[in-house]
């Protein structure tokens, strides 16, 4: 039997398995959908030569083996048990959650309760702490605070591990966590064009440049080296591949220095809404 992670995030991993079936639902009701158009488009071919058949002899009773009716009825039928099944499965999905807002909310509850525990835990300096403590808010209400940057679908661990790279928690993360928290490569779409898989390439290379060089700019240079090594973990989270794809330029990078606790929104001298221009002529960081 496998072995369970200590960091085995249940929560996620149950959300992920329900996110699964419902694809694969999707999928299925597509493939039967195109089952069923090319039985319908048999049938309507075979309904349209009918006349002419019936002139040379009389039409049997009884559906002949390879009728496309049938065949079409059938996959009609599959296609709408498969369709039933996914609205069950989504339904339950959404009680599961009890909603994006408490499911974001419960989110930010667990990586708040861990965070706080860095702070407070064998805390020397009181005041140190307590200055702490409103950074750490100030970075909760920066990443929970952008309602289009979905946070909640990410592992609590991920997101901890991320935040506390900019807070300057990032040694005793390392100390008081199990051991660090494991993040699967994205893998590349199925069937993806070449051209596309080159576009996400210079994405992210010229959104790593910025992050880089804001780091450089902005950043507190005793946190730049523990910013820099979780931007390099961040970038290989599976929702990065969604975000470049799906998210402008600037945007992208915004969220991801937020995710690390380094907000640059007021700061970043980038046109943010255009994702082109910005792509295409990276900071040069040498």
């Amino acid at each position: 039997m496998k072995e369970i992670p200590a960091d085995f995030d249940v929560q996620a991993y149950g959300r992920g398995c329900a996110l699964q079936q419902c694809e694969m639902l999707s999928r299925l009701a597509e493939i039967g959908m195109q089952l069923a158009e090319a039985a319908g488009a048999r049938a309507l071919a075979a309904q349209a030569a009918e006349p002419q058949a019936e002139a040379a002899e009389s039409r049997p009773e009884a559906a002949p083996a390879g009728d496309p009716g049938l065949a079409f009825t059938r996959y009609a039928h599959l296609v709408r048990q498969t369709l039933a099944q996914r609205a069950r499965a989504v339904r339950a999905l959404d009680v599961r959650d009890g909603g994006r807002d408490a499911r974001r909310a419960r989110h930010r509850e667990q990586v708040e309760t861990l965070i706080g525990r860095l702070v407070w835990s064998d805390a020397e300096d009181r005041g140190r702490a307590a200055a702490l403590d409103l950074q750490v808010s100030q970075a909760f209400a920066d990443l929970y605070g952008d309602a289009e940057d979905p946070v909640e679908d990410r592992p609590v661990g991920s997101v901890v591990a991320g935040l506390v790279c900019g807070l300057g928690l990032a040694d005793k993360w390392s100390r008081w966590a199990p051991h660090r928290v494991s993040r699967p490569r994205p893998g590349r779409p199925d069937g993806s064009p070449e051209e596309i898989r080159a576009e996400r390439a210079r994405r992210r290379a010229a959104v790593t440049a910025w992050i880089e060089q804001a780091v450089d700019d902005l950043a507190d240079p005793a946190l730049a080296a523990d910013i820099r090594a979780g931007l390099a973990v961040r970038m290989q989270e599976p929702d990065v591949e969604t975000l470049l794809d799906s998210e402008s330029f600037g945007t992208a990078v915004v969220r991801l220095c937020r995710s690390l606790g380094f907000d640059i929104e007021n700061d970043l001298d980038i046109p943010l809404d255009d994702a082109d221009d910005a792509a295409g002529a990276p900071p040069d960081s040498s």
